[in-house]
């Protein structure tokens, strides 16, 4: 009974490096090639051009391909926020992507870069196709330079803030409404709602409660917009309404 003991160990260990020998043959066997390559979540992005430059070998073992390459090159792509990857037996893998939404457009004179809520730039890339359903409808950001806006992958922290802060603060109340901002090099700071409402914030300072005191104002003159020349928040503590 002792000796039985002694070697139950020993057993043990024999069939654990059985089954993992096994397990490593089954897992060689051509039934696990790599014979498809989905992408999910590609609505802005070609989901072609993805599986392109994720550059996952068909042919390749499910189980002990590498998908390291894959994602570096895909983290190189700024219109995607995350991305995942699946090995779905027999021979699939999965790319499930997460796009970055766009919040506004941000013209220049030579080019424009759409960016999302976190100030990426989602058109960085030049060479993949991009197609954003809504981009008409974007808010266009003009009057500013643009060795002040761009960083290497996204904008300014200074020019997120002011631009969050118009657009967001915004947006619950005007969905359906078209928006032009004009930074004025952040000293004349201004927007046009529908090309009808000029709404003037002086320079770039407090612009957090100008917008405050601006959403305030708003139910005094709804429905009058085309009554109004301007509204001035310039001085958040003496707002103006100009009527015409």
């Amino acid at each position: 009974m002792v000796r039985k003991r002694k070697f139950l160990p020993l057993v043990i260990l024999i069939i654990v490096v059985a089954a993992a020998m096994a397990a490593i043959y089954l897992s060689t066997l051509p039934i696990w090639e790599i014979r498809d390559v989905v992408v999910n979540g590609a609505r802005q992005l070609s989901a072609d051009e993805i599986r392109a430059l994720a550059g996952i070998p068909r042919s390749g073992n499910l189980f002990w391909t590498s998908f390291s390459r894959a994602r570096s090159n895909l983290s190189k792509i700024t219109a995607i926020k995350n991305v995942h990857f699946y090995r779905i037996p027999p021979g699939t893998v999965l790319i499930s992507l997460t796009e970055r939404q766009p919040l506004a457009a941000i013209v220049f004179p030579e080019r424009s870069v759409v960016i999302d809520k976190e100030g990426f730039i989602i058109n960085r890339n030049e060479n993949l196709t991009l197609n954003i359903p809504n981009m008409v409808d974007l808010p266009v950001i003009s009057g500013i330079n643009a060795k002040r806006v761009l960083r290497a992958d996204r904008v300014s922290e200074e020019i997120l803030l002011i631009v969050s802060n118009i657009i967001l603060k915004l947006k619950p109340f005007l969905e359906t409404r078209k928006m032009q901002i004009n930074l004025g090099e952040l000293e004349n700071v201004s927007f046009l709602l529908d090309d009808l409402l000029l709404v003037r914030m002086g320079n770039a300072r407090e612009v957090k409660r100008k917008m405050e005191v601006f959403e305030a104002l708003l139910p005094v003159i709804a429905d009058k917009w085309t009554l109004v020349n301007y509204v001035d928040v310039s001085y958040p503590d003496n707002p103006v309404i100009s009527y015409k």
